[in-house]
């Protein structure tokens, strides 16, 4: 089933034309706060949840960011992965409101952060905006979840938000790779904050972010505005599709695709067969077992919803585009051969 790839593309799928740009909406941002037990700790003498809120405060008054929500986990129940409250939606900014409550918080539990991140971009999600998810956590997840495999799944899922981390009084170790890959996946910055200086700094240079500007749109092919039309490459070792989210392909909702986690027997050939009976898949890789601290592979496949980015990413990757689908593409400096 396999069929040598030809030239390298950066940018791929869909059927249908691109959907025009709409007006520039309002940015939407939710803090997402650490109140786990460990925010107790100290540093030079004081609590880390003290220094954080007065962080939070300093933020606040230098805010120009747009709407702003806020979140925060483990500060009302120990022992307990499902304490995530939302504190204040994301809306129009309230500075008093987002203040009140952080000052209220009082750490006692756990540190389930893949949870409360998938609940923030699912509420970010219904805003059909872009959106910035802004994490200060001091601690690893402890809630039996990888925050990096998250984050690869929500982009791949094609929930358009970025997530920003900041690793508060966090050494080296799988906690801080595992918080930098979770930024990384979504195109979000990691900054390390050792103590109070170092977390204003974060949050000022996080607050005073302007998101990238969308990138530009490949030439026209007949019948596809804004759409380079190619055939698809059906095998293209060491690399994986990730969502385009700026341009949509197909109007209104798309059905979605489950990602598949495969066991250790299931290969690269196993998601291609699946993809290709399944008629609503237009494209998939396949990452191998041992990719950010994953022990067994992983299945994903695209729709026709969303353009995607063809992503380098190594030994064992495969990715592969359905025969006949159009592609969005731009010639890559590294070449598939």
């Amino acid at each position: 089933m396999k069929t040598r790839p030809v030239m390298s593309i950066a940018l791929a799928l869909g059927l249908a034309s691109a959907a025009a740009p709409a007006a520039e909406p309002r940015p939407q941002s939710l803090l997402v706060l650490d109140a786990s037990g460990s925010m107790w700790g100290q540093i030079d003498g004081r609590p880390k949840i003290t220094i954080a809120r007065e962080a939070i405060d300093r933020m606040l008054a230098e805010w120009s960011g747009g709407d702003l929500g806020l979140m925060a986990y483990g500060h009302r129940r120990k022992g307990d992965c499902n304490d995530i409250e939302l504190l204040q939606p994301v809306g129009a900014f309230d500075a008093s409101t987002i203040r009140r409550r952080a000052g209220a918080l009082n750490p006692r539990g756990m540190t389930p952060i893949s949870a409360a991140v998938r609940q923030a971009a699912e509420l970010l999600r219904f805003s059909e905006q872009k959106a910035t998810v802004i994490l200060v956590s001091d601690g690893e997840e402890t809630c039996d979840a990888d925050p990096c495999a998250l984050g690869r799944e929500l982009e791949a899922a094609g929930v358009d938000f970025t997530a920003h981390v900041i690793g508060f009084d966090l050494r080296e170790g799988p906690a801080r790779a595992q918080l930098q890959c979770l930024a990384e996946s979504t195109g979000g910055r990691y900054f390390e904050a050792e103590d109070a200086a170092g977390l204003d700094a974060a949050l000022e240079e996080v607050a005073a972010a302007e998101p990238p500007p969308p990138p530009a749109a490949p030439e026209a092919a007949p019948g596809h505005p804004n759409v380079k039309a190619r055939e698809g490459e059906q095998w293209i070792e060491g690399y994986a599709l990730w969502p385009y989210t700026d341009i949509t392909l197909t109007p209104g909702e798309a059905p979605g695709l489950e990602n598949l986690d495969f066991t250790v027997d299931q290969t690269a050939e196993d998601c291609q067969r699946i993809c290709l009976e399944n008629t609503q898949c237009a494209g998939w890789h396949y990452e191998p077992t041992g990719s950010y601290f994953v022990s067994y592979p992983r299945c994903h496949l695209k729709g026709h919803h969303f353009a995607v980015t063809l992503k380098h990413e190594g030994e064992g990757w495969v990715a592969g585009i359905r025969e006949g689908v159009a592609l969005i593409f731009v010639e890559d400096e590294e070449a598939v051969e």
